[in-house]
């Protein structure tokens, strides 16, 4: 091989590796499937209740995350799987393609959401169903459990995973829609609790 041909094959190299946890080399969408399932969980459903099941959301909920964080406008923690290396959303997403977004999300979306089990406060939960019902139910629909929304499925969700988004959203570090601000604002403080309550006694 000339230094032409070396050179040639060292930019295609360059152009197709992606940097996931576990240093995995994404030449397929096998290989990104299996890259991010080490966070996700099997199949995108999570067994850490840091990190969110994704799978079942719809493809252009995915997208339009994955864009957000390749964008640097949603907040994105460190984490580091078992076994792998510490690395964030921001920087995965950033290293992917807009073909690579596209494939990965439609491959979630392929995918069956499975409710996590999980202890929740009955009567805290009957309570958010109130506050859930009158401002959150026309976009989340069906209790948060419709992913045709194009919203996040919140239903069966992990507890750890929405407190820690319910924090970044009031506390603005992650941005939203300007309906959606406008129905937190309306959401009280006591009422937060209650309403991750009821999400997660949807299983």
């Amino acid at each position: 091989m000339n230094n032409k041909q070396r050179a040639a094959m060292f930019g295609l190299l360059s152009s197709i590796c992606l940097a996931f946890p576990g240093s995995v080399l994404a030449t397929s969408l096998s290989d990104m499937a299996k890259a991010c399932d080490e966070c996700h969980g099997s199949k995108g459903n999570s067994t850490d209740d840091k990190v969110p099941s994704i799978a079942g959301f719809s493809e252009s909920s995915l997208v339009d995350m994955m864009e957000q964080y390749k964008a640097g406008d949603r907040p994105a923690d460190k984490y580091k799987p078992s076994g792998g290396e510490e690395t964030d959303m921001q920087l995965i997403a950033k290293d992917m393609s807009d073909e690579d977004i596209s494939a990965i999300s439609a491959h979630y979306a392929k995918q069956t959401f499975k409710p996590i089990k999980q202890d929740f406060d009955a009567a805290a939960a009957k309570r958010g169903a109130e506050v859930h019902d009158k401002l959150c139910e026309k976009c989340h629909s069906e209790g948060g459990a419709n992913a045709d929304d194009d919203a996040a499925i919140l239903a069966g969700q992990w507890r750890g995973y929405l407190e820690r988004q319910f924090v970044l959203i009031n506390s603005g570090e992650r941005e939203t829609t300007k309906k959606m601000k406008k129905k937190m604002k309306k959401v009280k403080d006591e009422d937060i609790q209650p309403l991750i309550e009821f999400y997660i006694s949807k299983q």
